[in-house]
């Protein structure tokens, strides 16, 4: 989501938090962050400005949960479970990696299914949390703009309600999946993006789950983050992926290329 979108939809919690909040962060998260934020607010925030600190923290609001409140973002996870059908209408494989894995939300799912699951998360928190929920998945730290995952290794590549038409992650997750596999994206940002280049679509309403009063006071509607399970795209073969514009002159580079090879 764009800098001024994701400040403009900030839900009530993000009052949460304070310009320390976003101090506390890993200094790979912070660098990552503050190089979405928009020059002229860049300014803005060096000369103090309240109204671009305002919009900082409101931007920020769902990394700040995701990386210094991980169990809290895990409970809001799980008022949106992923919906049995969109489960069903994945393959069963032997290699699976799940992107932006979060405490596993889909992570469990892939591995009633598949024989190595591969979970690469960001948060350490939520990798945390993750390792004592599914001890046989491997979980690594790693972004999707740069995937610590050999070259097609993956059978199914899936992600739940993170992920984009961002062009240099739909490379990564083109480079990591093997000839002949499946890229499954679980309500990603602009559906109808993908809808447009031939993704497959599948949708399934998802079982309603009640969120505790203050979960809804935090993120406001009905508690969770909107980025459930209730649709899917895939494409069933990673050949036909549609080829995104060149990445730009300073992607990032692959981390710990090579480091899932012995699960395969």
């Amino acid at each position: 989501m764009e800098y001024a979108a994701a400040a403009a939809s900030a839900p009530p919690g993000w009052r949460h938090f304070t310009r320390r909040d976003i101090d506390r962060l890993p200094a790979a998260v912070h660098r990552h962050e503050m190089s979405k934020v928009p020059p002229e607010d860049v300014r803005m925030l060096e000369a103090g400005d309240p109204s671009a600190e305002e919009r900082l923290l409101r931007a920020m609001f769902w990394t700040l949960t995701y990386h210094l409140e991980p169990e809290r973002w895990d409970q809001l996870a799980q008022v949106e479970p992923v919906a049995p059908a969109i489960i069903e209408a994945l393959p069963a494989v032997a290699r699976a990696l799940d992107v932006g894995a979060g405490a596993g939300r889909l992570t469990h799912h892939l591995e009633q299914r598949s024989e190595h699951v591969v979970a690469v998360e960001p948060s350490i928190g939520l990798i945390q949390l993750l390792r004592r929920r599914l001890p046989r998945v491997h979980a690594i730290a790693g972004w999707a703009e740069s995937l610590p995952v050999r070259d097609g290794w993956s059978q199914l590549t899936a992600a739940c309600g993170a992920l984009g038409p961002d062009a240099v992650v739909l490379r990564e997750l083109a480079r990591v999946t093997c000839e002949g596999g499946v890229i499954a994206l679980i309500n990603p940002e602009e559906p109808e993006w993908f809808e447009a280049r031939g993704w497959e679509v599948n949708e399934a309403e998802a079982p309603a789950i009640q969120a505790s009063s203050g979960e809804r006071s935090f993120v406001g509607g009905g508690g969770g983050r909107g980025g459930g399970a209730r649709g899917g795209v895939m494409i069933d073969g990673v050949s036909a992926v549609p080829t995104p514009p060149p990445p730009p002159a300073a992607s990032p580079a692959p981390m710990m290329q090579g480091q899932v090879a012995a699960r395969s």
